[in-house]
């Protein structure tokens, strides 16, 4: 009798036991936040009669906050910022390149991601949309392009990286995102015309107002993002 209570309290410790480890490597952190640094290539693609839109390649920064349903599916918001130098290049006038500004871009996305658990590595694909709002910082160039407008827009975006646990808290994440983005935009300068230019000069004829108004639809920009950071498990 005492042997049977010896080897069931002995089975009992070795139950309890494994339901301990199960239920510990089954367990995982719900949130994740994370800084990127990041760096945004702009490939831009535009109806311009005569010109193209030049957008420069910028630094930048991402936040986003995860939550895992699973071990290995997660959702994911996050929220950039890049500062772009951006002109109108028209072939007419010898290669010239008149600016508009700067062009802020602030790229929301939410994505649905699948995590392959590799020991400390994480890689990780993702798809999801997009919302992407502009603001620009005009420049004053008389007889030129005198600044621009960017509607904010809708898109989607593909999303892979590769998550590394430094330990079970913090962890290091490089990430790219692919982003299809196509706006409206509408352009303010000092030509008469489409644009005009002088018989004898060759040059565009400023007018009065230096505010004439012209709207360019269906511009992708389409940028893809690298980034690389650190993060925080919760």
């Amino acid at each position: 009798m005492r042997n049977l209570k010896t080897l069931f309290k002995t089975l009992l410790l070795f139950i309890l036991n494994v339901s301990a480890i199960n239920a510990q490597n089954d367990s995982f952190s719900k949130w994740a936040v994370q800084l990127n640094a990041t760096n945004i290539l702009t490939n831009e693609n535009d109806p311009i009669k005569g010109g193209d839109l030049v957008m420069g390649n910028a630094f930048g920064f991402e936040i986003g906050l995860n939550y895992f349903f699973t071990k290995n599916i997660s959702t994911e918001l996050s929220l950039g910022y890049s500062n772009h130098e951006t002109k109108i290049q028209y072939s007419d006038f010898e290669q010239h390149r008149y600016s508009i500004g700067d062009v802020y871009m602030l790229p929301l996305n939410l994505n649905f991601q699948y995590h392959f658990i590799l020991n400390n590595f994480q890689p990780y694909v993702g798809a999801g949309i997009n919302y992407t709002h502009f603001y620009v910082k005009q420049e004053e160039l008389i007889g030129g392009v005198n600044g621009a407008e960017f509607d904010s827009t809708f898109g989607f975006a593909l999303q892979g990286g590769i998550i590394y646990d430094i330990n079970k808290k913090w962890f290091v994440n490089f990430d790219i995102k692919q982003m299809f983005i196509s706006t409206d935009m509408t352009t303010y300068h000092g030509w008469c015309g489409t644009p005009a230019k002088s018989t004898y000069t060759k040059v565009a004829i400023p007018c009065p107002d230096y505010n004439v108004k012209d709207v360019v639809n269906k511009v992708d920009i389409n940028p893809l993002s690298l980034g690389l950071g650190i993060g925080y498990k919760f």
